[in-house]
């Protein structure tokens, strides 16, 4: 009997710490809209948003997506990510530029100190061209 009640109790500890766990590591953040542009034909458009986070370092993301789109609270970006590299740099509008050619083709100028996670060539039918500044 006395095992059981050990070994019930061990359960119930490690299932408790595991969940404590998982919590923590669901930390969506808070997204901040900072800039849009269009397309020539407005059925596309590029979203820039920073991403505050508890438990890592805020970072500036982009989507690219159908010009109806509205950024949602968890969201993460699909083309572009950085952040301000420890430092090196200061994260702001200014740091990330964007400019389309013609419908398809989406430029995105960057600081060139920026620590860059994520850089998709193509997105939703969009090429990605990218210039550090």
């Amino acid at each position: 009997m006395g095992h059981s009640i050990k070994l019930i109790s061990t359960i119930f500890t490690l299932a408790f710490t595991l969940t404590s766990c998982f919590s923590l590591g669901d930390d969506t953040g808070i997204n901040t809209l900072l800039k849009e542009s269009s397309n020539k034909s407005h059925n596309k458009k590029s979203i820039l948003f920073s991403k505050e986070s508890s438990l890592s370092s805020d970072s500036y993301q982009v989507i690219v997506c159908d010009n109806n789109h509205s950024l949602e609270k968890g969201e993460v970006g699909n083309t572009f990510t950085v952040d301000a590299n420890h430092g090196e740099t200061i994260l702001g509008v200014e740091s990330i530029n964007f400019t389309w050619f013609g419908d398809d083709t989406l430029q995105i100028e960057y600081d060139k100190k920026l620590r860059t996670f994520i850089q998709e060539k193509k997105v939703d039918d969009v090429t990605i061209i990218y210039k550090t500044k």
